[in-house]
């Protein structure tokens, strides 16, 4: 028993001096002799969720809470891994378990907000954070978490008030320097924004660019995120081959044949699909950091109406799926990607997509991907079957008179093609489509639509149909 006990408390030391791999080693090994030791479990799952290793981290956790269902601080930090892997509605009850045991648990208290704002519960959220930063005053996370959640409410100053608190404790802290970059960005301060948002991660050891001239070397332009955050920077790529030097575009297979024809526009650019290892080159951007490599402000976005285009044949052949029937065609996104951390907020239920489908001489057309596609709306064909990659949805989108969709990457290529588009905006958008705006900057085709309070989805598709009615 006393060999187990060093044991554990070894691992605690290790944990402690930041000696992960160290401790892990030590907690699996105090396990394997004694597989239900509460605190071995507890500590290897605060250990995981460290380290990022969110759905590692969970199933110790739970075995530790059935061991000791009347520990508060498991409860809590189990909220904390519900949160990070995007399930708010469990974290919120992990959190109410563990404050019914500790009322004064910080770490609950905080978990308990950041989950209340995951689900647009913004006042409850701020009053949980509020309460904590009370019993904890100065601490960073708590100060990160309530200026988020007064970011998203527009109390822009109070925000940058806790974000500054938070970067005095922790100066070098990306998320807090991501979370005030979002608040500058959406309020339209964009070069201020650009500079925090240099905080996100990098890949390669070369040196990054900063619009300088090129002078013949090799520029790699790397997609680091999402196919929509894509598809709206590769704007730049022909802008950047104009440095005088050589452009690598380097982008998700799905993308290659969309962003093929940049070529054209710009000689010494290539557009190649994202493999195991990069293209040899002399220095790289994230496409994410043109901009501030162009210094754009609102005033200087690139905007062309269209600077991507569907390829001929590919539109003729997925024009004969199309009905020629004379109706006003509309495409139709109503959710995205359910791992997004943002997706319950920019989705619709397909329930409440009623006052859309019978619409006298509009024709619905489903646009959706992913598992919503399960359960189309009523009457509503599904244009997807058989798509291959984003040329192809191009082309169908060609054959379109309208998109209405959520945010997400539909929104961009058909910004991109300039297809008329409505899309659809929580209250608390993300930074590009800035606040109070019916427009882009970015998408001269796009019209914007937006809830007035949080969660108000029927009011939105509400006034949806009745511009549809009027075009009709």
């Amino acid at each position: 028993m006393a060999t187990l006990l060093d044991a554990l408390d070894a691992a605690v030391n290790h944990h402690m001096s930041g000696r992960l791999i160290e401790a892990a080693a030590l907690y699996r090994l105090v396990l394997s002799v004694e597989p239900a030791q509460p605190d071995a479990l507890h500590l290897l799952g605060v250990l995981e969720a460290q380290r990022g290793a969110f759905e590692a981290a969970a199933p110790p956790l739970r075995r530790s809470l059935r061991l000791r269902p009347d520990a508060a601080q498991p409860w809590a930090h189990q909220a904390g891994v519900l949160r990070a892997l995007a399930r708010p509605e469990e974290a919120v009850a992990a959190a109410m378990l563990s404050l019914a045991l500790d009322p004064a648990l910080g770490d609950a208290l905080d978990h308990l907000g950041a989950a209340r704002h995951a689900l647009a519960a913004y006042d409850p959220a701020r009053a949980w954070l509020a309460r904590a930063a009370r019993l904890r005053p100065g601490h960073p996370d708590t100060l990160l978490n309530l200026g988020t959640v007064l970011r998203d409410q527009r109390r822009f100053a109070e925000a940058e008030d806790c974000f500054d608190a938070a970067l005095a404790l922790r100066p070098n802290h990306a998320e807090t320097h991501l979370a005030r970059a979002v608040g500058r960005l959406v309020q339209g301060d964009l070069r201020a924004g650009w500079e925090g948002f240099e905080w996100r991660w990098r890949r390669f050891p070369t040196p990054p660019w900063a619009g300088e001239p090129l002078e013949g070397r090799t520029i790699l332009l790397h997609a680091e995120q999402g196919f929509g955050d894509t598809i709206q920077f590769a704007r730049y790529a022909p802008l950047v081959a104009r440095a005088g030097g050589r452009v690598v575009l380097e982008v998700h297979p799905l993308l290659v044949r969309l962003l093929k024809p940049l070529e054209a526009a710009a000689p010494g650019l290539r557009v190649v699909e994202q493999g195991p290892t990069p293209t040899p080159h002399d220095l790289h951007c994230p496409l994410m950091s043109l901009p501030r490599a162009f210094g754009t402000d609102l005033a200087s976005v690139p905007a062309a109406r269209a600077y991507l285009s569907a390829d001929p044949e590919e539109a003729a052949r997925q024009g004969r799926h199309l009905p020629a029937d004379g109706a006003f065609r509309v495409g139709l996104v109503w959710a995205g990607n359910p791992k997004h951390r943002n997706d319950r907020n920019r989705s619709i239920a397909v329930e409440r997509l009623g006052p859309l489908l019978s619409i006298p001489g509009v024709r619905l057309f489903s646009l959706q991907t992913g598992d919503a596609r399960d359960r189309l709306p009523p009457g509503v064909p599904d244009l997807i079957e058989g798509v291959r990659d984003f040329a192809d949805t191009a082309a169908i989108l060609t054959h379109l008179h309208l998109v209405i969709a959520v945010d997400t990457a539909i929104v961009h290529l058909a910004g991109a093609l300039g297809v008329p588009t409505w899309l659809l905006l929580p209250y608390a958008p993300d930074w590009r489509w800035l606040l109070d705006r019916v427009d882009s900057p970015w998408y001269p085709s796009l019209r914007l639509f937006r809830q007035a309070n949080p969660g108000d989805w029927d009011t939105v598709v509400a006034t949806v149909a009745d511009g549809l009615r009027n075009l009709s």
